[in-house]
């Protein structure tokens, strides 16, 4: 029996795909667009991270090692294809940037990665609900709760 807490990825999917409709709507060219920039790019990372460690947990997949493990993990369960695992490390790779490195943030890189993966981006949501509809079925899923 899984234990897949649908309600908190579902909860997570929408807040990251509600930022990633906002993005475009921003130059980045003011300071308060660039710290929205910064915030933008960390929480869409903390969100796929999250929701690939539920996904992990929740189907009981081999433990992540790193960040870009979630990613692969996430390719060999065919949770997300594998042309798409590029796009997903690149972003996660700007973590360090935007939480460590923050006095020195290349906003240029942080909008460009963006715009670049953007689309693939907009479908890790779908991949996941797929995945969860496929595994758990639409009305039967488990929960901790």
């Amino acid at each position: 029996m899984y234990f897949v807490d649908r309600k908190r990825i579902e909860e997570t999917l929408q807040f990251m795909d509600e930022l990633l409709k906002e993005i475009g709507k921003h130059s980045f060219n003011t300071f308060a667009d660039k710290l929205y920039l910064e915030r933008t790019v960390h929480m869409v990372i903390e969100s796929t991270l999250d929701v690939g460690n539920m996904m992990i947990d929740g189907f009981i997949m081999r433990d992540p090692g790193s960040f870009d493990d979630i990613i692969d993990i996430l390719v060999d369960e065919k949770v997300i294809p594998e042309h798409e695992e590029v796009a997903y490390k690149a972003i996660i790779q700007l973590r360090k940037m935007v939480v460590k490195d923050y006095l020195q943030i290349d906003h240029q890189l942080l909008a460009d990665a963006l715009r670049k993966h953007i689309d693939t981006l907009k479908r890790f949501s779908s991949h996941i609900r797929h995945y969860l509809d496929h595994e758990l079925g639409v009305a039967n899923a488990f929960t901790n709760e």
